[in-house]
């Protein structure tokens, strides 16, 4: 989420999703560029989370508004901590941006592993590995 955070700086040119994950994929690409392979590992957004009850004390009584993300989801008017807001609109941007991020990568020689919400994919393997959930 630090390379999403990043690109607040290119918000004049990001007007739907499909232009952030646009955006967020050359970002990737120019930090990794020397490598051979990339391990992108995603945060877990998890309903029950300390985290989560720390951001709704600090967000006090406003209730964020989730967006639903698909290519065409404009958010041209909506700031990035606005849009980032609510845990489900961040837990689907991650998997959208992991999908998005192996597509762009499917015929490269790079290895690329991504992992989100307790799925970890790549674009050589053509399985899924689930990691075991702990109670």
């Amino acid at each position: 989420m630090v390379v999403v955070q990043k690109l607040t700086k290119n918000k004049a040119t990001m007007a739907t999703v499909k232009d952030l994950s646009v955006c967020f994929i050359q970002n990737l690409m120019n930090i990794t560029a020397g490598y051979d392979e990339i391990i992108l590992v995603f945060d877990t957004y998890k309903v029950d989370s300390l985290k989560k009850v720390t951001r709704q004390k600090r967000r006090g009584i406003q209730d964020p508004v989730q967006y639903q993300i698909r290519d065409e989801t404009s958010i041209k008017h909506i700031s990035m901590s606005k849009f980032l807001s609510h845990d489900q609109t961040k837990s689907e941007l991650t998997e959208y941006l992991a999908e998005k991020t192996l597509h762009y990568n499917q015929d490269s020689n790079k290895l690329v592993i991504v992992s989100t919400s307790g799925t970890t994919r790549s674009n050589k393997l053509k399985t899924t590995i689930m990691r075991r959930q702990t109670p």
